[in-house]
């Protein structure tokens, strides 16, 4: 009865979070568009003084520095050569003011948070002819970037004087100016522009990209903002607008090929679909590899979101199968998706990414996989409110199809003599009928030579084409029709589709200097490139920023997501719902679709197509697409509530909640199979995931202490973070009222299906502390400790602790370098120590009930908890330098990194007398290192047109260092979910790299290097020629990690507010095991089997005579050292890309069809990622409109074509089947797809 009770307290929680946050909203909302006293306030700031005669203007800066208050003002209006002292101690600053600026008659006024200066009207006769020069004209204008995004937050300031403006939300800037004014353009990450005030009172300005941000103000772990040049450890950024008009799946494929080092992977390719993301290199072997997301400070839970074979029920959580997306094997379940895919990229501000330990160590174990920091838009000062609207439609093109033969149909690999036709009952030729792996040839009884085919080649699908060639001769059908037998060029693309998605997203806001608001709307709607799929996902987004007072800030987060997706593509070896496979695993070259009209019966029922050929595994697949639905429903409620509190000049506090609740819902309506409507499936599984995050920090800061030169800050903070997880299934299949989806509506025949649930609960607190010195403001050093005290660890073993150092020295500044050459240089190093906090319940005995003879039992568990269970250390060096040349025009940034990853926890494989199948372990050193470069350069900048490119490069290495003793390997993943006993499997063994593709190779001849051959397979020396030998054993066959990862983007900005933008990425090096190569190799579908079936190969006599071109030598050697030279049927060329069987011929030889090796292949690609065109509607012909206040067009083009692929036949470089640890299997993946848009984004 108590069980519950946790999760009503969180919930309680959770509604009490929420219920502050709208009272606060309801403050904000009241105090940022009311009138205030602000001026007042500004004026009664306290300021102490004691000046010796000095010009006015040092008086006014001496002050700013003291009150940040800043003054506005023409230079005529201070006297050029009088001197004034002034003293006072904590008096009001309108009183210091007056005192000082009365006896020259200056007048001042609070205007924006400046304090602006004027000559007393009543002094105007006393004006010189100079002073009546200085007439102004009304200025005003839009910045933009050169990719056409409007920019906020500009400093407008005229040369030589304090006078100035800040660009709005809309990018739009006025003041007063005279001409010959110069106007200083400046914003964190843009090249400075300098603009003459002349005739033209409106300016079109466009800032171009700095080609570094080396001075820029970057968003570091906690939500710290710090200048780069202090950081001692990597991190990059990018802005939400680049992120929003990329048109990318999600927004993590959005930074693919623009971060060095971080590496993404989309596996089906499809929108909505999972998405991985490792920065770096991978960490664990078996545990999670990627960063941790943070949302406005709250940590997001990313977990892969994969649920449980929906057809039968769950044997883990009630909910998903687990982080690894990979289910072990190719068999890729639905994919749902990442629950990052439901954050709106148009509300974002920014990306920032945090890479290594180092950089993300105070967030303690869940940062160990590095960081994303994604801030989110709050609104920005403005006059009055405003209205953004922004438009989006994309087309999503599958262009790029397997290339396959179409000269030859179906047939099997049955006879040595010429494909024939069957014949039908009366002497007619006939379609030859369904391949079962077990079909022999008519006229021998048997396969060639007089061995079963399987044993020769394996169990190849119905999909087989060695048959006669298509020349349109009259054949009888399956249907028993007489039809012309021509070949299908098009089959492989039947049933895909253009998928389109649009989105529809609205926002207000506005601001004055006491807060700004925001509030937006989404909503996007997604066509699949399948049929009967799709999502849609509404969006409610309310982020607000309150200065209570001068020393208190509150900043409000809010999103609240409502996400369904309906039936996901699936891909893989799923012999039921897996598209690809169907038609090329289980659907012969001649294959014409015809199931797809006909699936269903009249009566509802589904058809089961008597005779049909081309069904093998999968001929249910069409009525599965159409008739069997599943939706997943998720709502997510994101929100978080910080306060900042500037105590004194020199101590703030931060205080911090958030939280992360979701409710995911998975519902499955099978369609009744039969007429009468009960041979149907419903399944309902529900799961709830909660997550709440407080902080406390509070920090002491220094400046020039000990002499002046040293620059101290000191923070101790503190974290509670807990997640509650929550998962309920049921289903039944066996209905006693026709076509009723409900859990009450089965029969069960005395075997009732128990009701599954799940239950996860995880705290850990924390406390931390750091501090920041710097020296003469170029040499820094940071130190940081943390501690936390984690529930998923064994009780008395809670508590763990990791240091962390960084440091950064910019010596240019030491040396102070000429810009024109070396215009800055820093170089960084760092050392942190990271625990890789694990999941809970590894060190419980985890029970689950079933039913068995009807009878409810208890399953004990398969796995053993953890012994003296403890978290993975990492300990990680981390070293960087940073040149910047040409006044900043040419820049560099270089990273080497190492890590040691001790105590990985590892499921470890017990022999079956213990009765168990694993036990959880610490053990293993995982070693990770690796290096990565970013070039910027600024190639052209003129007014007309400038050229900006950027490129990244990465190249990592990961390599098992130790395992326990009498361990020398850890599985991660089998083709066939077999452990490699029939196909290729990844795995970590000592000594080598992460990632190694393990399967069963040649045997080859230690004298002459080449392959083995079998003597006398099967005793018939006529067969000699025909096999190899394979190895006993599995050994490498190559590794999945990519040697090379990059990226370049081009920029260019033309003049009239256009601009375009490319982006090239690549994967150079790496291989991969394709089980499409090996299959279309192995049935005959392949361009490449077509050479010796069309004549191009040696002679060779069939079996009754006929003689042909059909012949080829395999290259190997005997035992007895003999080459081989007998002339064979090109079957025995192909057959050993089969990986589908075991043939064991005796004495320790396997046959040629273990042989994994072929179809292992490099995996090299250069790919044209991005294009996209930029305009920005001139502001001349926005302000004549009188309505809007900006306007943009942006054309999109994403994915559009590979530049370079060394995968032959189109088979998709990208298509691993999975997104967790164990790259490198490709078993049917989808087409490339490719999408084309445009947004239109207007502001009124």
């Amino acid at each position: 009865m108590h069980k519950f009770a946790n999760s009503n307290r969180t919930v309680i929680f959770f509604m009490r979070v929420a219920l502050l946050q709208i009272g606060l909203l309801f403050c904000l909302i009241t105090c940022t568009f009311a009138k205030n006293a602000h001026g007042q306030e500004v004026l009664s700031k306290k300021v102490s003084l004691n000046m010796p005669p000095s010009d006015l203007r040092i008086i006014l800066r001496t002050i700013t520095e003291k009150t940040a208050v800043n003054f506005t003002y023409n230079n005529s209006t201070l006297p050029a050569k009088q001197r004034v002292a002034v003293s006072a101690r904590e008096e009001q600053l309108g009183d210091v003011l007056e005192r000082l600026l009365n006896p020259f008659h200056i007048t001042f006024e609070v205007i924006n948070e400046q304090i602006v200066l004027k000559k007393d009207k009543s002094n105007e006769a006393t004006m010189n002819i100079e002073g009546l020069n200085t007439l102004f004209q009304k200025i005003g204008g839009v910045v933009r970037s050169n990719t056409g995004e409007v920019l906020p937050g500009v400093n407008v300031m005229i040369a030589g004087t304090n006078k100035g403006t800040v660009t709005n939300v809309d990018g739009h800037f006025e003041l007063d100016a005279k001409a010959g004014d110069v106007l200083i353009f400046s914003s964190i990450g843009f090249a400075q522009q300098r603009v003459t005030v002349g005739a033209n009172s409106a300016l079109n300005i466009v800032m171009a990209s700095s080609a570094t941000s080396l001075d820029a103000v970057a968003i570091t772990a906690l939500g710290i903002k710090r200048n780069v040049r202090t950081l001692g450890y990597s991190q990059e950024e990018v802005k939400g607008g680049e992120v929003a008009r990329s048109n990318a799946p999600n927004i993590v494929n959005a930074l693919a090929g623009k971060m060095a080092g971080v590496n993404v992977t989309s596996p089906n390719g499809v929108d909505g679909g999972t998405t991985r993301i490792v920065i770096g290199g991978n960490n664990t072997i078996q545990g999670d590899n990627q960063p941790l997301i943070i949302v406005d400070g709250m940590p997001m839970a990313n977990d892969l979101a994969q649920p449980y074979n929906v057809r039968t029920a769950p044997t883990g959580s009630a909910m998903y199968a687990g982080n690894n997306a990979d289910a072990s094997n190719t068999s890729s379940p639905k994919d749902f998706g990442s629950p990052i895919n439901m954050i709106n990229p148009e509300d974002i501000e920014t990306i920032s990414v945090l890479k290594g330990p180092t950089a993300a160590a105070l967030y303690g174990g869940k940062g160990a996989n590095g960081v994303i920091l994604i801030t989110t838009k709050k609104g920005a000062k403005r006059s009055g409110l405003g209205v953004d609207y922004t438009y989006g439609f994309k087309t999503i093109d599958p262009y790029r199809f397997l290339e396959l033969q179409n000269e030859y149909g179906a047939g099997g690999m049955v006879s040595l003599d010429a494909p024939q036709y069957l014949e039908d009952g009366n002497g007619n030729p006939k379609l030859t009928e369904n391949w079962n792996g077990m079909y022999v040839d008519p006229k021998t009884g048997s396969g060639p030579y007089g061995v079963n085919t399987y044993n020769q080649v394996g169990w190849p699908g119905s999909g087989v084409s060695w048959g006669p060639k298509m020349d349109g001769k009259m054949i009888t059908w399956w249907d028993g029709t007489q039809q012309a037998d021509v070949p299908q060029p098009d089959n492989i693309k039947l049933l895909f589709r253009n998928g389109t998605q649009s989105s529809h997203n609205v926002s207000l806001a506005g601001g004055n200097e006491w807060g700004s608001i925001r509030a937006s709307f989404s909503r996007l709607d997604n066509t699949a490139v399948l049929p009967n799929s799709g999502y849609y996902r509404n969006t409610f987004n309310l982020g607000a920023n309150m200065k209570l007072t001068q020393r208190v800030n509150v900043q409000l987060t809010t999103s609240y997501i409502v996400n369904q997706y309906h039936n996901p593509p699936q891909l893989g070896n799923d012999d039921g719902n897996s598209w690809m496979k169907r038609l090329v695993y289980n659907a012969g070259r001649n294959y014409r679709g015809e199931d797809i009209g006909i699936y269903k019966n009249e009566d509802g029922s589904q058809n089961t197509l008597t005779n049909f050929p081309w069904v093998g595994n999968g001929g249910a697949t069409v009525w599965n697409i159409y008739e069997n639905n599943t939706n997943q429903n998720r709502r997510k409620l994101l929100a978080g509530v910080q306060l900042n509190y500037e105590a004194t000049d020199f101590l703030d506090f931060i205080f911090r909640g958030g939280l992360d609740n979701n409710t995911n819902e998975m519902i499955t309506k099978n369609t009744p199979t039969d007429a009468i409507g009960i041979k149907g499936y419903y399944g309902h599984g529900t799961e709830r995931d909660n997550a709440s995050n407080m902080d406390f920090i509070g920090t002491l800061h220094k400046d020039k202490i000990l002499g002046g030169d040293i620059n101290a800050k000191l923070s101790v903070g503190g974290t509670i973070y807990q997640r509650e997880m929550y998962g309920m299934f049921n289903y039944n299949d066996n209905w006693a009222m026709p076509d009723v989806y409900s859990l009450n509506s089965g029969t069960y025949l005395g075997n009732p299906h128990p009701v599954t649930e799940s239950q996860l609960r995880k705290r850990m607190n924390s406390v931390y502390s750091f501090i920041n010195l710097s020296y003469k403001n170029y040499l820094y050093l940071d130190i940081t400790g943390r501690n936390d005290w984690s529930s998923a660890l064994p009780k008395g073993q809670w508590s763990y602790f990791f240091p962390s150092f960084a440091g950064s020295f910019v010596f240019s500044d030491l040396l102070k370098t000429d810009p024109s050459i070396l215009s800055f240089g820093k170089v960084r190093v760092a050392w942190a120590q990271a625990a890789v906090d694990p999941a809970p319940f590894q060190i419980n005995y985890n029970y689950s009930t079933v039913t068995f003879a009807g009878q409810a039992a208890t399953m004990l568990p398969n796995t053993l908890p953890a012994l003296n269970f403890k978290p993975a250390i990492n300990s990680t060096t981390d070293f960087g330098v940073v040149l910047g040349f040409l006044n900043n025009r040419l820049n560099a940034d270089f990273r080497y990194y190492k890590g040691k990853s001790r105590n990985q926890i590892l499921s470890s494989p017990l022999p079956l007398s213990s009765g168990v199948s694993s036990i959880v372990v610490n053990t293993g050193v995982l070693e990770n290192s690796g290096i990565e470069l970013i070039l910027r350069a600024k190639i052209i900048d003129q007014k007309s047109f400038g050229w900006d490119v950027s490129l990244n490069l990465a190249h990592s290495n990961n390599k098992l260092l130790s395992l326990s003793d009498g361990t020398d390997r850890v599985d991660m993943a089998s083709a066939w979910n077999d452990g490699g006993a029939h196909g290729p499997v990844i795995s970590a063994r000592v000594g080598d790299q992460f990632g190694t593709i393990y399967g069963y190779d040649y045997v080859y001849d230690k004298t002459t290097h080449l392959p083995l051959m079998v003597q006398n397979p099967y005793g018939k020396p006529e067969m000699n020629g025909t096999m190899y030998q394979a190895t006993d054993g599995l050994v490498p066959l190559g590794n999945a990690t990519p040697k090379l990862t990059g990226g370049i983007t081009n920029t260019f900005s033309f003049k009239g507010g256009i601009s375009v933008s490319t982006l090239v990425d690549a994967k150079i090096g790496g291989d991969i095991w394709s089980g499409t190569y090996a299959t279309i190799m192995q049935q005959g579908q392949a361009r490449e089997t077509l050479k010796e079936r069309d004549g191009g190969g040696l002679p060779y006599t069939t079996p009754d005579g006929t003689k042909t071109n059909w012949g080829v030598v395999l290259p190997g050697v005997f035992p007895d050292g003999k080459v081989n030279d007998n002339v064979v049927h090109y079957y025995y060329k192909y057959m050993p890309y089969g990986v589908w069987s075991s043939t064991d011929l005796g004495s320790g030889v396997k046959g040629s069809d273990w042989i994994n090796r072929n179809s292992v292949m490099k995996n090299t690609w250069v790919k044209m990622r991005e294009i996209s065109i930029n305009y920005q509607v001139p502001q001349s012909f926005i302000k004549r409109t009188k309505v809007f206040q900006a306007a943009s067009l942006s054309l999109v083009g994403r994915d559009l074509f590979y530049l370079y692929t060394s995968l032959p036949d189109h088979i998709n470089p990208e298509g691993v089947n999975g997104a967790g640890n164990a790259q490198g299997l490709e078993f049917m993946s989808m087409p490339s797809f490719r999408s084309l848009g445009f947004q239109v984004r207007v502001s009124f």
